[in-house]
């Protein structure tokens, strides 16, 4: 007698089944909190971001009518449409978390898209919750499975993973079963977007929208009907071979339920509106201003010492636009030399144009080493930094900061989030307003709907 031996199930049908049978009740309370809150941060870098330019070059596409809020409070739109607009929002900052497995914006790209169709079909906000958490581990879990080489080969895995985070998350919302969510996953695998490349410029939000925007129309499109190939991401000419030499860790997957990637890795809060790249160093000026006397027009030279990582991801010496400044150490430094931090006041044309901003920044060099790290400690400091500053006369200052606040091993305090998000949200609701959002926000699977936290905004000073 011959027994019949079933095909492997490909890494889609394992994703979409975990998926599929997720339920709140199942997720660990720890886990949880760490959705709670990327959620309020996402909402928050969101009603920051409708406030700049790129936002409004984004609101000037034509869209269609529809039942979804927009972050700045300008009307409603289909979800398509939303998606695009608040994700381009989420990242316009760069003020938005990141997580390390695939080294991606986790919450930027899956956080419009599951908001937008959740307020499409008005789910509650323990659907929303539960969405989230779905789209998000989906892609950390292709990030893990990848590796980081699918970042150093130049994807941008934002774009490129959240696409399929994003469709994961809205199947979930829209009650697709197994197979339809595999359908959601494998179509979103077919749009891979994004490239490191665009760094700095207005495409990086935009794209990042994008992927939001397509997450939504795959998920639509496999409630449909329409379908991919089974084993897109392992088999010949697929996704892992075409996109990452081939390089995929299927065992991942099944760690899924098991491992949360929300925990371990875990996600970084930023608590200044730059690339992550740049967040210890300027902690290590800070310090060094803190604990020594000296002034900006003391500094003779500063060498920055960053992870490999670190380096690959600052291109700009001399940035021209706010946009490059905020992939530059240069700036970062010089900025907080001279005003103490960097915040979102600080990236405009002005601050960029400042002669004494230009002189510091040519003073500043950034080199890799390799060694920053000790080596039972790299995986968890991916982007530690070491500011050596010379003064006039020869006195040196050195500080090292492995892990800048906010990062998953030194987290931000609540207090320090919720700072943030009033801050965030204050060009765009009024104080009483933002902490009514807030609260919210922390109970958010208690909320009857999901339309209740984008509620068109009371502007500042309005009634």
């Amino acid at each position: 007698m011959t027994i019949a031996r079933s095909e492997p199930m490909d890494a889609e049908s394992r994703l979409s089944r975990w998926v599929a049978g997720l339920t709140l009740a199942a997720v660990p309370e720890p886990v949880l909190a760490v959705a709670r809150a990327c959620m309020a941060d996402g909402i928050g870098v969101m009603l920051a971001g409708s406030a700049t330019a790129v936002f409004r070059q984004c609101e000037t596409i034509p869209r269609y009518a529809g039942r979804c809020r927009l972050a700045d409070g300008s009307g409603t739109a289909d979800a398509r449409s939303a998606a695009l607009l608040n994700g381009a929002a989420g990242h316009a900052l760069d003020f938005d978390d990141t997580c390390y497995a695939g080294i991606v914006h986790g919450t930027a790209a899956v956080l419009p898209a599951v908001l937008a169709v959740a307020q499409e079909i008005d789910a509650d906000g323990a659907r929303l919750l539960e969405a989230f958490v779905s789209g998000v581990e989906i892609e950390y879990a292709l990030g893990l499975a990848l590796t980081e080489s699918i970042y150093e080969r130049g994807h941008w895995t934002t774009a490129t993973l959240g696409v399929i985070g994003a469709a994961a998350g809205c199947a979930k919302l829209l009650g697709l079963d197994a197979e339809s969510t595999a359908q959601a996953i494998r179509l979103a695998a077919n749009m891979p977007l994004g490239l490191r490349i665009t760094h700095g410029t207005s495409g990086k939000p935009y794209l990042c929208g994008i992927a939001a925007r397509l997450g939504v129309d795959a998920a639509y499109a496999a409630q449909a009907g329409l379908a991919g190939q089974a084993g897109t991401f392992e088999k010949p000419r697929g996704y892992a071979e075409t996109l990452n030499g081939g390089t995929f860790r299927a065992d991942v997957i099944d760690t899924l339920g098991t491992r949360y990637a929300l925990l371990d890795p875990g996600v970084a809060f930023k608590l200044r509106p730059m690339c992550s790249a740049t967040q210890a160093a300027v902690e290590a000026v800070i310090v060094l201003r803190e604990h020594h006397e000296w002034t900006p027009d003391q500094v003779e030279s500063v060498l920055c010492h960053g992870t490999p990582l670190v380096v690959s991801c600052l291109p700009y010496r001399a940035p021209t636009k706010p946009s490059e400044a905020q992939f530059s150490m240069p700036f970062s430094i010089a900025c907080t030399l001279l005003h103490g931090d960097v915040r979102v006041e600080h990236l405009n044309e002005a601050t960029l144009a400042d002669p004494a901003l230009r002189q510091l920044m040519q003073r500043i060099e950034l080199r890799a080493d390799a060694m920053l790290v000790p080596p039972h400690e790299a995986s968890a400091c991916p982007e530690a930094a070491r500011v050596t500053i010379t003064l006039t006369g020869g006195r040196q200052l050195s500080h090292t900061v492995l892990a800048a606040t906010g990062m998953p091993q030194k987290p931000a305090s609540t207090s320090a989030l919720r700072e943030k998000f009033m801050a965030c949200a204050a060009s765009a609701l009024s104080p009483d307003h933002a902490r009514a959002v807030w609260q919210r926000l922390q109970r958010v699977e208690h909320e009857p709907s999901s339309s209740m936290l984008l509620e068109r905004p009371t502007r500042a000073g309005g009634t």
